[in-house]
This record gives structure tokens, C-alpha cells and sequence, in this order.
């Protein structure tokens, strides 16, 4: 992506502009919120310091109000930065580092839409992190995608906990008989407390 990029002419503007949801559907589906531990870790080091808590702010007003108009003199002064007007101004770059990012574009000659969602880091940007970043990165990812599949897991496992439960196991039994089929840890347990639940109102699982 080139790096010659031109502030929009509202970015320049030390006034009000206005802060619109920038939806997008292949990117929220799998996307992370600007304010999510994701977004902290790992996209922080592409955008900087200021444009990732430029967008947690905007995140916030949208949930509030969904559009709303912003002073970015104002929201400067907020992140300890400058915007004395004009495009080398502290909070331009700021804005203008979030559109360079897809995090942000213009709209018009006064609106600025922001993301509700970032997608996840390119293999470009990713090799851009120290060593240990990228191992974290992986090993997040990793993690995430387990929790993911577990919760595709979950209609299925509680399914055969509330058969196994019904056929007499116990708690043990019916965690060690899903266990062998591989599922989540965390999915199994869920799955068969609440299968003994059902099945013995009156018992409590810690009991049994």
C-alpha cells in the first residue's frame, strides 16, 4: 500500500465532522471489535498508538448513538496529542494513518466512517511484528479458532450428554466417553452438567 497518502479535506477541518458505522459484511463477520484484545495486541504496532485509541473512541460513541458529529480539536486534546489545523497537524495523521489502514475512509467532503470491525492482520503486516509477536499472534489465532469450533461442537455434544446421562452414566463416565471423541473440554463440561441437571432436578452435579 503506497504510503503517500492524502488527508481527505475533513481531516484538516479543526471543527466537527460527522462519525458514521463503516459495516462491511466480509470483513465483521470474522472481523475484530476496535476495543477487543486483538486489535490491542496486535494491530497496534501498524497503526500507532493514537489512531488505535482514536478508533476504541469512535467504537464507543457508535454504540452510543450509532452517528454522531466529533470536534477533533477536541478529541486531540482527549488523546494527549495536537491539531492545531491543517494536514501535519498530530490528530490528521492520526486520522488520516486510520484511512491509509482501510480502518477509516472519507465520506463526502465532512463525514468520516470508521470500522466496526478489523479484519485480521495480512501476512505482510503480520511479518512486520518482532518474532515473539508473531508467535503470539499464531498462538491466538490458534486458540481462537478452538473456541470457534467449539461452539459448532455444542448442539451436538449436548445431544449425546443428555443420552449418555439418560442411559445411566455418571458425570465422569459421560466426560470421559466425549472426551475420547475429541471434543472441547470446556464444550463437554457444559454438555453434561446440564444433561444431569436435567435429568436429576433434585441432585446437585457437585453431588454425584
Amino acid at each position: 500500500m503506497s504510503s503517500h497518502v492524502h488527508a481527505p479535506p475533513l481531516i484538516t477541518d479543526p471543527e466537527e465532522v460527522m462519525l458514521i458505522p463503516w459495516f462491511d459484511r466480509r470483513t465483521d463477520a470474522f472481523g475484530h471489535d476496535p476495543r477487543s484484545t486483538y486489535v490491542e495486541h496486535f494491530w497496534l504496532a501498524t497503526l500507532g498508538p493514537s489512531t488505535t485509541w482514536f478508533l476504541r473512541g469512535c467504537a464507543d460513541l457508535l454504540d452510543d448513538t450509532g452517528c454522531t458529529r466529533v470536534n477533533l480539536r477536541e478529541t486531540a486534546r482527549i488523546l494527549g496529542i495536537g491539531h492545531e489545523g491543517g494536514s501535519r497537524s498530530a490528530m490528521a495523521r492520526t486520522v488520516a494513518r486510520a484511512c491509509r489502514f482501510r480502518a477509516a475512509r472519507s465520506v463526502g467532503s465532512s463525514t468520516l466512517a470508521v470500522r466496526v470491525r478489523l479484519p485480521q492482520l495480512s501476512q505482510r503486516q503480520l511479518q512486520r511484528l518482532p518474532k515473539s509477536m508473531q508467535r503470539r499472534h499464531d498462538e491466538f489465532i490458534a486458540a481462537a479458532t478452538s473456541l470457534e469450533a467449539a461452539r459448532w461442537q455444542q448442539p451436538r455434544v449436548r445431544r449425546l450428554a443428555a443420552c449418555l446421562i439418560e442411559c445411566g452414566d455418571s458425570i465422569g463416565e459421560a466426560e470421559r466417553q466425549l472426551a475420547r471423541l475429541r471434543f472441547h473440554p470446556a464444550v463437554i463440561a457444559d454438555a453434561v452438567r446440564r444433561a444431569w441437571i436435567l435429568q436429576h432436578p433434585q441432585r446437585s452435579p457437585e453431588a454425584a
